[in-house]
């Protein structure tokens, strides 16, 4: 973490611009925002709470089947007190499954299409109720291109964008939400293994390479910067043809 890194004043500063950008936004009503039950949502979902009012933000938890932790969903709704809807995408999911199996769908395709579903739930939602979607990615999942494109890379707007994963953890203890959620071990929920078990590092090693340039591991900052520089489209509009 920034050693000038202040929770006070970021967590301030983020529910201002929240804020601010909802009065350039006279048409949004309020904010719609996935939970999963993770750190980035618990803590987005507060400054949203904080920024705009339990009335403007609907919280959707949106469970493939059967989701173990959703429990920890309904405890942040809970907690912060907004409303808030579950919608399974099951079947949906299944659906697109079985429409393109002569495809031969890889393990990885698969897990991509859950998060392309939910994106997909969100901006139905949130344009019915003329809402805005509110992304809840961090910068050091963004930095090695651990999110998914057009999945949970497509929102609105993202108050925690530009925060590492120990920032957002930092304004989430500030902010007073359970430490269980806020300290909770990343995972994607969709392949059983914890962030850090897939990526071959840790966040604290992806941290130290974007603050220091150097994790400490020759080795580790390799893998990283390979992982940053294969996955920099994820970050960047798709270019397009300049007729000249």
């Amino acid at each position: 973490m920034r050693k000038d890194f202040n929770a006070q004043k970021v967590t301030e500063d983020i529910i201002n611009w929240i804020r601010e950008y909802f009065h350039k936004q006279p048409g949004a009503k309020g904010a719609v925002i996935g939970i999963s039950g993770g750190k980035d949502s618990t803590v987005t979902a507060k400054l949203l709470v904080d920024a705009l009012g339990r009335d403007r933000v609907l919280g959707v938890l949106m469970p493939n089947g059967e989701q173990k932790d959703i429990k920890d969903s309904l405890k942040l709704v809970d907690f912060i007190g907004i409303p808030y809807k579950i919608v399974n995408i099951e079947k949906a999911y299944n659906g697109l499954i079985e429409a393109i199996a002569d495809e031969n769908l890889s393990e990885d395709a698969k897990i991509n299409m859950a998060p392309r579903l939910r994106m997909t739930t969100l901006y139905a939602i949130a344009a019915n109720m003329h809402y805005r979607v509110c992304g809840t990615g961090n910068k050091s999942e963004a930095f090695v291109g651990y999110t998914t494109k057009w999945g949970d890379s497509a929102y609105d707007f993202n108050p925690i964008g530009n925060l590492t994963t120990e920032e957002v953890m930092a304004v989430g203890d500030y902010l007073g939400l359970p430490y269980e959620l806020v300290h909770k071990t990343p995972s994607d929920g969709l392949s059983g293994k914890s962030d850090e078990e897939k990526l071959g590092f840790t966040y604290k090693q992806v941290n130290d390479y974007i603050e220091k340039g150097t994790c400490g591991d020759k080795e580790v900052d390799e893998k990283i910067r390979l992982k940053h520089e294969y996955n920099l489209h994820k970050q960047i509009l798709p270019p397009k043809f300049e007729v000249k």
